[in-house]
C-alpha cells in the first residue's frame, strides 16, 4: 500500500500543531495560567524531539509571564522522559504529594491558588481527592487532577472518583481529565 507522505506528515505533526495553537491561543487571549492535567506523553515514549519542542512551547509562555501548572498523569508516569526534561522557570510541576501553589495577582482580583497531585506511579487504584489540601480561606481555589470520573468500562481504572467526591471538596473550580 502507497501511503500519501503529505498526508502522513500532516497526522504525524497533528498533536504538535494543536498544541502549538493552544499556546498561541494562550498568547493571544493574554490568560492568567494554563494548566495541563496530565498525560502530556503517551506511555514510555522516548522522543527528546518531543519534550524539546514542548519545553519550547513553554518557554513562549514564560517570556510572556504566563505561568503554567502541570500534572503528571498515568501516562506521564511512565514516561522517561517526564523525569529527564527540565522546564521553564515559569512552569509548576505537582508532585506526588498535594501541593497548593498561590498565583501572582497584581490586578486587584481576588487571590487565586491552585492545588494538585501527580501521578507517582502509572497506576493509582484509589482516588486521589482525599489526599488534596483543605481550601484556603477568602482565595479562589482551583483544583487540578487527573482522574478516570466515576470509572469506565471501556478504559483502565485510574485514581476513579465521582462527581459528588469532586464536590466534597469545597474546592471552588475543578478541572479533571
Amino acid at each position: 500500500m502507497l501511503l500519501n507522505s503529505n498526508l502522513a506528515e500532516l497526522i504525524g505533526d497533528a498533536t504538535r500543531l494543536a498544541f502549538e495553537r493552544a499556546i498561541d491561543l494562550c498568547l493571544d487571549e493574554r490568560v492568567d495560567a494554563l494548566m495541563i492535567a496530565g498525560d502530556l506523553y503517551d506511555g514510555d515514549q522516548t522522543s527528546m524531539k518531543t519534550a524539546l519542542f514542548l519545553a519550547a512551547q513553554l518557554q513562549r509562555l514564560t517570556e510572556a509571564g504566563i505561568p503554567t501548572f502541570i500534572l503528571r498523569g498515568n501516562h506521564d508516569a511512565q514516561s522517561r522522559i517526564t523525569r529527564e526534561l527540565t522546564f521553564p522557570e515559569a512552569v509548576k510541576v505537582f508532585g506526588g504529594r498535594a501541593k497548593t501553589v498561590e498565583l501572582d495577582h497584581d490586578h486587584g482580583t481576588m487571590p487565586v491558588t491552585m492545588h494538585g497531585i501527580s501521578f507517582a506511579r502509572p497506576h493509582a487504584p484509589k482516588s486521589l481527592i482525599p489526599r488534596f489540601r483543605s481550601p484556603i480561606p477568602d482565595v479562589f481555589n482551583i483544583g487540578l487532577l487527573h482522574t478516570s470520573l466515576a470509572g469506565s468500562a471501556e478504559h483502565d481504572d485510574y485514581a476513579s472518583c465521582s462527581v459528588s467526591d469532586l464536590g466534597s471538596t469545597h474546592i471552588n473550580t475543578i478541572f479533571a481529565t
